[in-house]
């Protein structure tokens, strides 16, 4: 293992460990991307800032608001490591939010990362232009898979509208690769349109992309680390980022089964570290080709930070639902 790769890691789990000090009643999945999220971007956390960013979200907002509950400390995390003006950032994104709902973007766990997807990729003179754009993408996903679009697909929705490919390419391309997926063996449903998503912002021959993608697949299998999928994300980051180049998924490896060793993470489980680890060698990637910067500040970086984003969020609300339930039952 790589010990740029090494220190990485080991920087995270200390700083996952402050974290879960500081916020021990805070879900300890929305923890570790906390943790995650400052390694990539090598800031260091600051609890006050976040304390601050926290109060701000609920002056802000409604008692039943999306962006509180769970999502406020992903939400908080996210503007404070990415801005030297969170606070504000986030009255922006008030704005926004109107915006969005005014479109037809419905109120749920996934509209604040959208928004926030929608803050880091696109200029405020063109918002309006690309709310549009990102909505008429979901209607035209919705019509192609009624029963496997909902709101996880808005922060895919806004990081496809930043292209300059027109709706009808970005669909064709969307639906092209959830077909050639799905000859290679990939089981249809909710995870694969989600990998198809991912997939379709690469400009590389669809077909190039799922052949990759599929070795990818095939590597993790062969050293025990068979992901399931809903962490197919992970695949469609190396599958981005990799090219023909093998030495990145041996990193990808190598990273999963040294998070997989460690105590605080193996209870994760293999699929959600093999998505951390593709964070990590993307973003260390990404960092070394210097010749990439350009697609990384536009597409690449952000696409990463908004998939993790969007995944936690979603494991985080299905572990607060499941809760719920086991709660009521035993009542």
């Amino acid at each position: 293992m790589k010990s740029e790769l090494k220190s990485k890691v080991d920087n995270m789990l200390d700083v996952f460990i402050k974290i879960s000090k500081d916020y021990k009643w805070e879900n300890n999945l929305s923890q570790h991307f906390a943790a995650l999220t400052y390694i990539l971007k090598n800031k260091e956390f600051e609890k006050e800032k976040i304390d601050d960013m926290k109060k701000v979200i609920k002056e802000n907002t409604g008692v039943f608001s999306s962006y509180r509950g769970n999502t406020m400390f992903i939400l908080s995390m996210l503007l404070c490591s990415e801005y030297d003006n969170p606070n504000e950032k986030f009255i922006k994104m008030m704005d926004y939010d109107k915006k969005l709902k005014a479109e037809g973007f419905k109120n749920n766990t996934y509209l604040p990362i959208a928004n926030y997807a929608l803050l880091l990729t696109c200029e405020e003179d063109l918002i309006d232009s690309r709310i549009k754009k990102a909505y008429e993408i979901y209607c035209e996903m919705k019509k192609n898979h009624p029963w496997l679009t909902s709101g996880d697909d808005y922060p895919l929705c806004v990081l496809l509208a930043n292209s300059d490919k027109p709706i009808d390419t970005n669909i064709k391309n969307i639906e092209d690769c959830y077909k050639l997926l799905n000859e290679e063996g990939f089981s249809k449903g909710n995870g694969l349109q989600f990998l198809s998503h991912i997939l379709s912002i690469g400009d590389e021959y669809n077909s190039e992309k799922v052949q990759r993608c599929k070795k990818i697949f095939d590597s993790l299998k062969e050293n025990k680390l068979r992901i399931y999928s809903s962490y197919y994300a992970a695949l469609g980051l190396i599958t981005l980022i990799s090219k023909d180049n093998n030495e990145v998924i041996q990193d990808l490896i190598d990273v999963a089964e040294y998070l997989n060793g460690l105590k605080k993470y193996k209870w994760l489980g293999k699929g959600m570290n093999v998505l951390i680890a593709s964070a990590i060698v993307s973003t260390e990637y990404i960092e070394d080709k210097t010749n990439q910067k350009d697609l990384i500040a536009t597409t690449l970086g952000i696409t990463v930070e908004a998939l993790i984003a969007a995944q936690t969020a979603a494991m985080v609300a299905t572990a607060a639902a499941s809760t719920a339930a086991v709660s009521s039952a035993t009542t």
